[in-house]
């Protein structure tokens, strides 16, 4: 199979920041009942041959009609290790993206899936499902919250299933969005479509950016965490969110999975310099003062950083759709504890 308008349309989306944040998003492509998908653990804007994991689409769509365990532990174990066994002779070292089995519910050829803040702004809010409805009607089917892996393929299935017509995009509630299509301009076409669209009806598009160097707190962060790297962001946004505890609650809970795979699942609220005696987050929101992003290296407090301007422009365009709506306590706790979520966070 010739992989080129896979890595062409994967590289080309994976370089815009306003669609992927550190390694989210994942693509396929399908042709003579085999499926490539983008291997977990890798980066979009950097896709070659190898970054993509191939797959017998027939054993992966008949996992779809076995028998799953009901326990959370036992069915993802059953569902990782029949997703391994339908990869191809050769790809053993290699290991596909968790939504492989999304990727091959679709018909068409191509999939891309991403997570732009944007298109969150609308999955995580309030007034989502709605707001779809309205902008798209039927033209975009809206999945509501569910854990992700079979869980997630498996009520996709039954929505497949239901319609009677060829679902093409698909927004799946804090979490993100998917385009299908036969042609690589056909997934430009919907893609463009939704961000206009959304463009629209956002008013307020914050500014994330900070040139402001740390006032002195992130030497007591590194301290009192034991983490060496600190970033700080004192942009008009962070500064805003900064304000109070009531200010900051929009950023205090993760609206999707990326941002509990790079920040956690919880978000630190400081008072005063003595309220640092004890870190009990990787993101600290100090009163006044900004937010400070750890790790326990460069590129975690980077990728850390970077999805915590992925949360302050999520809960600001969610304004425009009623408000935002953060991911429930059960889903933020299946995901700490989801072996595809620790993968992800050991090759992060």
């Amino acid at each position: 199979m010739n992989l080129s308008p896979l890595i062409y349309f994967s590289r080309l989306y994976g370089a815009n920041q306003d669609l992927v944040t550190c390694g989210g998003g994942n693509t396929s492509m399908k042709e003579d009942g085999v499926m490539y998908v983008k291997g977990s653990g890798t980066a979009l804007k950097d896709a070659v041959t190898e970054t993509f994991v191939g797959m017998n689409h027939t054993k992966l769509m008949n996992m779809l009609d076995d028998v799953y365990p009901e326990g959370d532990v036992e069915r993802e174990a059953k569902f990782l290790k029949d997703v391994t066994d339908a990869k191809l002779p050769g790809e053993e070292s290699k290991r596909p993206s968790v939504e492989a089995l999304l990727h091959a519910l679709f018909p068409q050829k191509f999939v891309l899936h991403l997570h732009p803040s944007l298109v969150n702004g609308l999955t995580c809010s309030v007034n989502g499902e709605a707001e779809c409805a309205r902008l798209f009607g039927d033209s975009v089917v809206w999945v509501p919250e569910c854990k992700p892996g079979y869980v997630l393929a498996r009520k996709m299935k039954d929505i497949f299933d239901a319609s009677e017509k060829k679902i093409k995009t698909v927004l799946l509630e804090n979490h993100g969005v998917f385009f299908a299509a036969d042609t690589v301009e056909g997934l430009a076409t919907s893609l463009n479509g939704m961000m206009n669209a959304l463009t629209s009806q956002v008013k307020d598009f914050p500014d994330v950016e900070s040139q402001a160097e740390d006032p002195g707190y992130g030497e007591k962060i590194k301290a009192v965490s034991g983490k060496q790297f600190v970033r700080f962001n004192a942009s008009p946004a962070a500064l805003k969110f900064a304000e109070s505890v009531s200010a900051a609650k929009p950023i205090m809970k993760p609206f999707n999975p990326d941002q509990i795979v790079y920040c956690g699942p919880k978000v630190q609220f400081a008072n005063c310099e003595n309220c640092l005696n004890e870190i009990t987050a990787n993101v600290i929101i100090m009163k006044g003062v900004g937010i400070y992003a750890i790790g326990d290296t460069e590129k975690n407090a980077n990728n850390c950083m970077t999805l915590v301007k992925d949360a302050m422009k999520v809960a600001t365009y969610a304004k425009a759709f009623g408000g935002e709506k953060p991911m429930n306590e059960e889903l933020v706790n299946f995901i700490v504890n989801w072996e595809v979520e620790s993968y992800r966070k050991s090759v992060k």
